[in-house]
């Protein structure tokens, strides 16, 4: 970390800890700052319960913040996490990504559980949560101020990308001081994109002395349960909790042990119950259907299935107080929608949609009061609250699908809902709908899903695409774009077309008005919307994007070195790459080179944040030189690339395991270029080991490079004089492959002709027919793709 210093009068006042245990905030001096900050690790004692009557209310055991469920696992992870905390760094941050219900929230409050003490007794630490609206509204005089901590504190932030720039505000200001004690920032989301979006705002287009508060240059990805004694202990709590929400439940029900019943143990073993929060699903299921059934459901049908129990118990909430259960249903999915309606209005709001709605506004006020204690705001929750919305956020997105879901007037109206919503909360808005679409609309290219499942996908699919479609200003589209996920199948064309929309409005307003926050914000979008292009094989639109996004960062780079130097290594990487797709060569070894002697420079000064770019520009150019034909200069390239990946990933598997993966695929090419065939071969049987692990739990996101794995170790395979092998391998390949090459052809085409002129090959080689149900569809999608041609 650099030096900071800061002199006695800089600092204005203290920050005092008060409260009595669960009410707890941080009072900065007397400037009239009080923010809260919530102990979730110390539930409340008077937690909400239901009412004589009411049915129980198991979403308290999918939340981690109800604390009832133990947490199993992750003890590498925290002992991670108190390495970090005892590190002699007086300010740090720290990031953790995961996809919906690892379990990131459920990790952070047991940390702060181990580490805090009550601030009444003056321990050690205070720790607790900070809400991004509570941010937002007090971080100007934050930034403004110096402030000494009377206390070690770590300040987790969920959703960290909803206040992504407040937080880079106040610790641009943190940067400058010198601290007596330790303040910790645990930020938690799904994904932090590292071309784009909030992650790359915050770290890389950071002043140098806010980049080193970061404690690693890149999130810990939270990675599933692998350990299957871990899962079924999880499952066997969850169903315990259920029982105790339902004593006149059926007491016989028990999770089989180990060995006792082969069928639930392979069931068990499944990808999809990697993930804690399927597991817990499973386990509250389980109390009705049994164990095996319960692990048969598909993750959205159990979702569906737990959102279906919940609208029905808010349905007979609200027939007691005489509202409709369709205006309960209806208010609560537009509530998720919107990310949470701001309580400031929140009678404006409701009783306009409604209106908007063709509902009845009858029994407002006991709806709104059912609402708030349905839903809950956080108290002093700062000058814009908001009802929370279903948790957890997988449950939370069932509910809406399930809202319109029913009839075609009910799913009719769900698009005019969420362009209403969109404009009312417009980010929190777009969060919530890309992570219904991520998380509902992959079945459209799921090759296991079921036809409902994909019909269903297909509809949430079409709620995003009327939203943009109907926005008339192109700036309203940012937070769409910067929520997108940087790799997807089912959303490439919409991401690249969004993008260019972007790209265009920005270009124009530097032409017209010279802004330079435009020229910036251009040079990501152009690098952005390059691999967007390329995805979707518009490879001379995608060189273009690149090199104006190198022309951008290049002109940038030279007014300010230290800013812009890694997004212009990066341009140049990226450049390179759709060069050699055109087939300049000769050009993209030159920018190829550049990049790796920029990264090489910043590795130098800074290796733990840029050793990861030096390895993956020393891939790339591995493969420039290849192409070349400079076959030993290129495989040290790429012997140094695994090198570097190898340490990264031994220290980090989560985070980059993936690269390891590719470069070892980059290296057995490398080597079976030479002629060094085993030593191929063993690369490349390494790198299909762990691309399968990855492909199976996100098929969305890294489907299309494990095909490419194997691809390469069919080759191989047949190199080495086994062909039958080889069959199965390329085969595997050409199913994996199928499903998105008959969604996406022009994006995998590529790669599939090529698998499957290997797999015609090694047929052949094998003494074997090619099944021709397997190249069946494939042919088909290759004779349309030669019919558009031609027309």
């Amino acid at each position: 970390m650099g030096d900071r210093s800061v002199s006695a009068r800089d600092i204005n006042k203290s920050v005092v800890v008060t409260g009595d245990g669960n009410n707890v905030a941080l009072t900065f001096g007397d400037t009239g700052i009080r923010l809260p900050l919530r102990r979730k690790q110390f539930p409340p004692p008077d937690r909400r319960r239901p009412r004589e009557g009411e049915p129980p209310r198991e979403l308290d055991l999918l939340v981690a913040d109800s604390g009832r469920l133990p947490l199993i696992g992750r003890d590498d992870l925290r002992a991670e996490l108190q390495t970090w905390c005892d590190d002699m760094a007086d300010i740090s941050v720290y990031a953790l990504i995961g996809r919906a219900g690892t379990g990131k929230t459920r990790l952070a409050i047991e940390f702060c559980r181990a580490i805090d003490n009550d601030p009444t007794a003056n321990g050690e630490w205070v720790a607790g949560f900070l809400s991004p609206t509570d941010l937002n509204t007090v971080v100007e005089t934050l930034a403004t101020h110096n402030f000494a901590w009377e206390r070690q504190t770590l300040l987790v932030v969920d959703y960290a990308a909803q206040c992504y720039e407040a937080l880079a505000r106040w610790l641009d200001r943190l940067a400058l001081t010198k601290l007596d004690t330790r303040l910790r920032f645990l930020l938690l989301d799904r994904e932090a994109p590292e071309a784009f979006g909030w992650w790359h705002d915050l770290t890389v287009l950071a002043p140098p002395s806010r980049r080193y508060l970061f404690h690693t240059p890149r999130p810990r990805q939270l990675p599933d349960l692998s350990d299957l004694e871990e899962r079924r202990m999880l499952m066997t709590e969850a169903l315990q909790a259920a029982r105790e929400l339902r004593p006149a439940a059926s007491g016989s029900t028990s999770i089989p042990p180990c060995g006792t019943d082969v069928d639930f143990d392979h069931r068990l073993a499944q990808a999809q119950f990697g993930n804690p929060l399927n597991l817990v699903m499973a386990g509250v299921i389980a109390l009705d259907r049994g164990p095996q059934a319960a692990l048969a459901l598909r993750r959205l049908d159990a979702a569906r299935q737990i959102a279906r129990r919940e609208l029905r118990r808010l349905a007979d909430l609200a027939r007691s107080r005489q509202i409709g259960e369709d205006t309960i249903r209806h208010v609560v999915a537009f509530n998720g929608l919107a990310g949470g309606l701001p309580i400031a209005d929140l009678l404006k709001t409701v009783a306009d949609e409604l209106t908007a709605s063709h509902r009845s506004t009858d029994h407002l006020g006991e709806l709104l009061t059912m609402l708030q204690q349905e839903l809950p705001p956080l108290s002093d929750a700062g000058q814009q609250p908001r009802l929370a919305t279903i948790q957890p956020d997988l449950i939370g997105e069932a509910a809406i699908v399930e809202a319109f879901t029913g009839g075609p007037s009910r799913e009719a109206e769900a698009v005019e809902v969420i362009h209403r919503a969109y404009r009312l909360t417009g980010a929190a808005a777009a969060q919530s709908l890309i992570r219904i679409v991520q998380d509902f609309g992959y079945s459209t290219a799921d090759p296991s899903a079921t036809e409902p499942e994909r019909s269903t996908g297909r509809r949430i699919l079409g709620w995003l695409l009327t939203l943009a479609e109907n926005i008339d200003d192109p700036e309203q589209l940012i937070p769409i774009v910067d929520t997108l996920p940087v790799q997807t199948t089912i959303l490439r064309e919409q991401a690249a077309e969004l993008t260019q929309r972007l790209v265009a409005h920005f270009v124009s307003k530097t032409q017209e008005n010279d802004d330079p926050l435009a020229v910036i914000y251009s040079a990501s979008l152009f690098n952005n919307l390059s691999v967007r292009l390329s995805d979707l094989g518009r490879r001379e639109e995608a060189l273009g994007a690149a090199e104006e996004a190198v022309d951008h960062y290049r002109a940038l780079a030279a007014a300010r070195p230290d800013a812009f130097t890694a997004d212009l290594a990066l341009s140049l990487n990226n450049c390179a790459i759709m060069l050699s797709e055109v087939g300049r060569r000769e050009e993209a070894l030159g920018a190829a080179k550049e990049a790796v002697d920029h990264y090489r420079a910043l590795a130098a000064a800074r290796p733990d944040a840029f050793t990861p770019d030096l390895a993956m520009s020393l891939n790339n150019l591995a493969i420039r030189l290849s192409d070349l034909g400079r076959r030993e200069e290129a495989l040290g390239m790429a012997e140094e690339a695994v090198r570097h990946y190898r340490a990264l990933a031994a220290a980090r598997p989560d985070a980059f395991t993936p690269n390891l993966a590719s470069s070892l695929n980059n290296l057995a090419n490398r080597l079976s270029n030479l002629g060094r065939r085993e030593e191929a071969l063993a690369a490349a049987e390494e790198a299909v080991r762990l691309r399968r692990a990855l492909a199976e739990a996100r098929p969305d996101a890294f489907g299309a490079e494990f095909a490419r794995c194997l691809w390469v170790f069919g080759d191989l395979q047949g190199d080495a004089g086994k062909p039958d092998r080889a069959v199965g391998t390329l085969a595997e390949a050409i199913r994996r492959l199928t499903p998105t090459f008959s969604r996406f052809p022009e994006a995998v085409a590529g790669i599939m002709n090529g698998v499957s002129r290997s797999y015609i090959s090694q047929c052949e080689a094998a003494g074997r027919e090619p099944d021709p149900e397997l190249l069946g569809p494939v042919i088909a999608v290759f004779e349309k793709l030669k019919e558009q041609e031609e027309k």
